[in-house]
């Protein structure tokens, strides 16, 4: 083997081709950043200028241009990887144009084939246009309930609060509930003893609420103050009271969760009974006699047995003296 040929081989067809593949690569991966960076920019001018007039939170926007660039970044980037494969191609001196053809009878082919696929991407993209939903959002869709952790043209992943992934194409999203769009709900029902002054309980309920919405650390979530709406609820052994306050998005569970601690403390204090589930019993005089019959049994199986009498053996001067039995000495 002759290594120098090899060498000289290698070398001249680095000095061909090897400069032109490395400035291919380079301005390939550098016009991608530079697209990247631009649609980056770009895309949050463009929320921050449609939402301007809305009541939108900072968040919010901050939320849908990470979810918009990051779609349009994927798609740009995998075009740009083709563009790139193809002009090295071409480098190369390899004829590209069976491949397109072969390319676009495969397309054909996925196309009849792939109906699922793309109904997903047609759907995603109505999302994405629509601004259904963002990630980082808490929604529902396809039954499933969790935290939008990614989102693309074809499907979209939810970890939900036990922390399993939920992976769902867009096709199949039908109907999109959305927790955490733009503003949320305190929506809260009080149960109170049937004995409760309501004028009072109402009171204290609202007394809490604007307690909560002036304390420093919750006072940024909340856009109203939890409040009594009505008496919303005959229930069993409970008075409900619906309560309700709004607050920015994804701050309902702590705000929630905060002011059911602190209705408790003050229900306390005001001697207000928070009820639970109980039963009442009635009996006529018939069924009472027979549980008395029944209470005085039990009561008799209770107590312990008295133990039997045992005999005594007579001594020698209690005998008879007609007895006729002699006692030992």
């Amino acid at each position: 083997m002759d290594w120098g040929n090899i060498f000289e081989s290698v070398s001249n067809w680095i000095g061909a081709h090897g400069l032109q593949l490395l400035l291919i690569i380079s301005l390939s991966f550098l016009f991608y950043q530079l697209v990247k960076m631009a649609i980056s920019r770009g895309l949050a001018r463009y929320v921050e200028f449609r939402h301007s007039h809305h009541q939108v939170t900072r968040e919010e926007r901050i939320k849908r241009a990470k979810t918009l660039s990051g779609v349009l970044t994927g798609a740009i980037g995998i075009f740009m990887f083709g563009l790139t494969v193809f002009m090295i191609l071409a480098e190369l001196d390899i004829d590209i144009a069976p491949l397109l053809a072969s390319a676009g009878v495969l397309g054909i082919a996925i196309g009849f084939g792939a109906q699922s696929i793309i109904k997903d991407t047609l759907n995603g993209l109505f999302i994405l246009l629509e601004g259904q939903f963002n990630t980082g959002d808490v929604v529902k869709i396809a039954g499933v309930s969790g935290g939008v952790e990614d989102l693309n043209l074809r499907r979209t992943i939810l970890r939900d609060l036990d922390g399993i992934v939920h992976i769902i194409p867009n096709g199949q999203i039908t109907t999109v509930s959305n927790y955490t769009h733009e503003w949320a709900r305190v929506n809260l029902n009080v149960p109170v003893a049937y004995s409760t002054d309501l004028d009072k309980a109402a009171a204290v309920i609202n007394r809490v609420g604007r307690e909560l919405a002036g304390d420093p650390e919750f006072s940024p979530m909340i856009i109203s103050a939890p409040q009594v709406l009505r008496v919303d609820k005959f229930a069993d052994s409970a008075i409900e009271i619906k309560v309700l306050g709004d607050v920015h998005p994804m701050k309902q569970w702590p705000v929630t969760g905060e002011l059911r601690r602190r209705l408790k403390k003050a229900f306390d204090e005001a001697g207000i009974e928070i009820p639970f589930p109980h039963t009442k019993l009635f009996f006529d005089n018939a069924q009472l006699k027979d549980i008395s019959q029944l209470s005085l049994l039990a009561e008799a199986s209770r107590r312990p047995a008295e133990p039997p009498e045992r005999p005594v053996k007579a001594a020698k001067g209690d005998l008879p003296p007609d007895s006729g039995e002699t006692v030992p000495y």
